[in-house]
């Protein structure tokens, strides 16, 4: 049920080449009747040519060229019309379709799923769909065409005729079951695709690290491996399909050879003349590919099945849970942040926060410090609405984070990352990406207040100058700075810094900590750090432990703690 649920709404992606699909429906029925007319033509050109009747043999064979020449044509005409004016538009839709619903989903999905799960997806099915819908029209209009073959073969002779469609229905029986363990086997190859796309997706994103720490030959061996694997079932399906295959054409030709051995009985018994027999002959091929058209009929519809599946399985929120907004928009967003008693675990049997309560006045300062895991990022995470809380309230401005719209949230907080994500673009199309209609002076100004300015200056095409993929032209700090212009061009209200300055050296550092500086009247930041130093002008600091809050203070004040003190004395140790 839930498949041809799946089918019903996948129609929605040819909606606009409803008149294209009818166009190359005529198209193969046109190709469908020449093949239903060459082999009576061949037929009487051949009993011609045995029977010396030169003017005849001239004639139809002008005839014969003929109707090879309008089928050389329409085929021709087919490809050429589907490739320009059918394919795109179906995989245009699909895709869309995909994206959009791959922005609606929850980001915690993404650090579920690796990203060759999502590349495949919007990648290869709709290819998938796009063949098989081309395929599966032009498949089921000569299996129609064909069928009208093989009533025409009963006319001639219905014993013949007989033997033909007891041949066609041995091969749909066989066909039957090859059909269910092909689509276990698809599943399988697609599984070990997707995982194989993903690994070799990482590897060309740490191809840097891969070299520089030396452990190629370990990820050479991990990819070898995943490849075997992939090969094998790759292979093990293709062995099956051509076993198969192999079976069938062999009960096709073990049925043409009884309808030859037949007829010719019955041509010497006088029940059919020589000539009708030559035109079964000829309609072998046509009644041969009419059980492959069929086969392959319902091999295409098994693989629309799995495509769909695959692409509608990104809608299963059971599977692929997505962002649920409020309604509720804030005209005047001040930045003012409340955590009451609130509870998260990544799994639910695991709490990495438990009931912490605290509140963030706006346009204040503060950090959030503790050992690893004691939930430091979590916080960070669901004040972005990466993840819901699993009870308690998050508010922004007092107001319930569930009940706010996706606009106001997204607009209002901008996080900063240890690694954030850099385009392989210019500088200017990166920041404007948060602002499109950004003009220099904005621009400018931004870069001033996150001290990236004098660098971009120094550069021969400044504002132009293209960056590498991931940033790879600049370093630590100047993504940082870069990112950090970019906020400030969302113009929002909340800046979250999750290890910012962590893999930065200590005059780097000093230049980030500056540019929070710069910002810290106009903006409430959260500074999660492991780094004391970088912390230590903040408002108030907040130390967590085990997913509670242990102390909270100014720096001054939290010297007094304990735990605090042994954090503090390592780092100057360090």
């Amino acid at each position: 049920m839930k498949n041809k649920s799946y089918i019903l709404k996948s129609l929605k992606f040819f909606k606009d080449v409803k008149i294209q699909l009818i166009v190359l429906a005529l198209i193969n029925i046109v190709l469908g009747i020449v093949g239903f007319i060459s082999p009576i033509i061949e037929s009487k050109l051949i009993t011609s040519i045995t029977d010396s009747m030169i003017n005849n043999v001239i004639f139809i064979a002008i005839i014969f060229l003929i109707i090879k020449v309008i089928e050389d044509f329409f085929w021709h005409f087919g490809l050429t019309f589907w490739k320009k004016k059918v394919r795109t538009k179906i995989l245009f839709s699909i895709r869309k379709e995909l994206v959009d619903n791959i922005f609606e989903l929850k980001l915690s999905n993404f650090d579920k799923y690796s990203t060759g799960t999502f590349q495949e997806r919007i990648k290869n099915d709709p290819q998938t769909i796009a063949r098989v819908v081309n395929a599966g029209q032009r498949y089921l209009t000569q299996v129609i065409t064909k069928i009208g073959v093989l009533v025409y073969v009963m006319c001639i002779n219905w014993i013949l005729g007989l033997i033909y469609i007891a041949g066609v229905i041995v091969v749909a029986f066989i066909d039957n079951h090859i059909q269910e363990i092909s689509k276990q086997k698809n599943k399988i190859t697609r599984a070990s695709d997707e995982k194989v796309n993903s690994l070799l997706s990482e590897i060309i994103r740490g191809i840097r690290d891969i070299k520089l720490l030396n452990f190629k030959n370990t990820v050479k061996d991990l990819i070898s491996k995943e490849l075997d694997v992939n090969n094998e079932n790759i292979i093990e399906k293709d062995t099956y399909d051509s076993l198969m295959s192999r079976f069938k054409r062999i009960v096709l030709f073990f049925t043409v050879l009884l309808v030859v051995i037949v007829g010719i009985k019955f041509v010497d018994l006088g029940k059919i003349t020589a000539a009708n027999l030559i035109v079964l002959y000829l309609y072998h091929g046509n009644i041969f590919t009419l059980m492959e058209n069929f086969s392959s009929l319902r091999s295409c519809l098994k693989e629309y099945e799995l495509a769909v599946e695959r692409i509608f399985d990104l809608c299963d929120e059971s599977k692929y849970p997505k962002d649920i907004y409020g309604k509720t928009k804030i005209k005047e967003f001040k930045g003012k942040i409340s955590f009451d008693n609130v509870s998260f675990g990544y799994n639910k049997n695991k709490l990495v926060l438990n009931k912490i309560s605290f509140t963030i006045e706006a346009k204040d300062t503060i950090a959030i410090v503790g050992s690893s895991g004691s939930g430091k990022t979590t916080i960070l995470n669901l004040i972005t609405k990466s993840y819901d809380v699993n009870s308690g309230t998050l508010m922004f401005d007092d107001i319930d984070i569930n009940k706010l719209s996706e606009e106001t949230i997204r607009k209002n907080v901008s996080i900063i990352t240890q690694s954030p994500y850099i385009f392989n673009m210019s500088i200017k199309d990166n920041l404007k990406l948060v602002k499109p209609n950004a003009t220099l002076k904005e621009l400018d100004e931004v870069c001033r207040k996150a001290c990236f300015y004098d660098y971009v200056m120094s550069l021969p095409k400044k504002y132009d100058t293209i960056i590498g993929e991931g940033g790879v032209n600049l370093s630590g700090g100047q993504k940082q700075r870069l990112a950090i212009a970019r906020a400030l061009l969302k113009d929002c209200k909340i800046l979250l810094f999750d290890e910012a300055t962590s893999a930065l050296d200590n005059i780097t550092q000093k230049e980030i900590q500056e540019s929070i500086d710069n910002i810290s009247k106009d903006y409430t930041i959260i500074i999660v750090a492991h780094r004391l130093s970088t912390i230590m002008n903040c408002n108030k600091i907040y130390m967590l432990d085990k997913g509670k809050i242990i102390a909270a203070g100014t720096h001054k004040d939290l010297l007094e703690n304990k735990e605090y003190q042994k954090l503090y004395k390592l780092e100057i140790k360090e």
